[in-house]
């Protein structure tokens, strides 16, 4: 088997057909930074596998031709590698691109002038190349806040590459005699006709995902506090529900129901603006008040709900008080206002066994009433999980 000229042409065509169909995705969501950080590395790749057609079958292509094609795939790899970094919401350093673009070449370049051996050259691009592969896949293994199951699809093509670059410099440092291009280049040429469609489509693939993934986010979020809206709370809800099914462990969910007090009368004093001002601090005070693991809810108005997963009435009455406390202790700064605000609080337990969570709220949302109709601005446990219903007085 032998890779023509035609082999190239065709490689380097279907690059340009992927590009094409990659630009609109990236034209569809113009702020992504990640996409312009893959589009070019698509673009680099293209234009270096069209370079490559000019490279002379055996013997050296000269070193601006050289120089040229090498960083076309270099700042394909790189682009690859920063993309997946800004897909993952991670940093780059710009001068860290810089010197993994420059160096190589500036390394291949000072060979070429001591007129070191062309296989030699060649191997330190091989090695070089590896790096940023290794290194894309590195950051799509790496723990990230939101796990997808399209960037598995890129890993393996870049684990493709690394493989074949090494095998590559491998191949180069043990025939130490000068290689035809055709001989150093067709395991990698072979295995890039395969991975190249492996990571065009996953590219497509984690864009798709993540656009579908912020669809669903914008739609079960609330706009005005960036809590989950009700849609978003029935999502965590079943899966709650299907980990307190599991049973594999005693699981008790506890659900806080909280009310601002008196909220009508902020809103027709003030006005709606300010009470929406309100509405967004005490969301703000309650995201403090809460663990990660824990989901909090505008459930309508100027009600929350927080869903508190391996807790019982007794811990989340600890996390309740000190909720009620951190809006009591500051009162609401805006338009010129200080407003004293209070919650009252609605508690309920679902043991092991026990209500569904929909009840576990309506429970809490009695617990909720309870506290209003003994005065605002305390928390109560539902009265059927205790002997007697629990309540904190008010502190000043």
């Amino acid at each position: 088997m032998h890779m023509t000229d035609d082999a190239l042409l065709t490689a380097t065509l279907s690059r340009v057909a992927f590009l094409l169909v990659f630009l609109t995705v990236v034209l569809s969501q113009p702020r992504e930074r990640f996409l312009w950080h893959w589009l070019a590395a698509l673009i680099g790749s293209s234009l270096g596998a069209a370079l490559m057609t000019q490279f002379p079958a055996s013997g050296d292509a000269g070193l601006a031709l050289s120089l040229i094609t090498y960083f076309l795939f270099i700042l394909s790899l790189v682009c690859s590698w920063s993309g997946i970094r800004l897909f993952y919401r991670r940093c780059i350093d710009p001068r860290l691109l810089g010197a993994m673009l420059a160096l190589p070449l500036l390394l291949f370049a000072v060979l070429d002038l001591c007129q070191v051996a062309l296989n030699y050259r060649r191997l330190v691009i091989a090695l070089v190349c590896t790096l940023p592969a290794c290194l894309t896949v590195f950051e799509i293994i790496r723990p990230a806040s939101e796990r997808l199951f399209s960037p598995i699809v890129v890993a393996l093509a870049f684990t493709a590459y690394a493989v074949a670059l090494v095998g590559t410099g491998v191949a180069l440092v043990l025939d130490l005699t000068l290689p035809t291009l055709e001989a150093v280049n067709y395991p990698s040429f072979a295995v890039d006709r395969v991975a190249s469609i492996l990571v065009y489509f996953g590219y497509i693939a984690m864009a798709g995902e993540r656009a579908n993934r912020a669809l669903r986010q914008q739609a079960e979020t609330d706009q005005l506090t960036g809590l989950a809206n009700r849609h978003g709370a029935q999502r965590a809800l079943d899966r709650l529900e299907v980990a307190r099914k599991a049973g594999a462990e005693e699981v008790r969910i506890s659900v806080l129901l909280a009310d601002i007090d008196h909220f009508k009368r902020i809103n027709d004093t003030y006005g709606h603006e300010v009470g929406d001002a309100v509405i967004v601090a005490v969301a703000a005070r309650l995201q403090g008040a809460v663990r990660d693991g824990d989901v909090a809810v505008r459930w309508g108005g100027e009600e929350f709900l927080v869903l508190l997963p391996a807790t019982d009435a007794a811990a989340a009455q600890t996390t309740a008080e000190r909720l009620r406390d951190a809006v009591i202790r500051t009162p609401v700064h805006t338009a010129g206002h200080d407003i004293p605000v209070t919650l009252s609080i609605g508690i309920a337990e679902a043991a092991p066994g026990g209500d569904t969570l929909s009840a576990t709220i309506v429970n809490a949302d009695r617990a909720l009433y309870r506290a209003k109709r003994q005065g605002r601005d305390r928390v109560c446990i539902d009265a059927a999980q205790s002997d007697e219903a629990a309540m904190i007085s008010p502190t000043s």
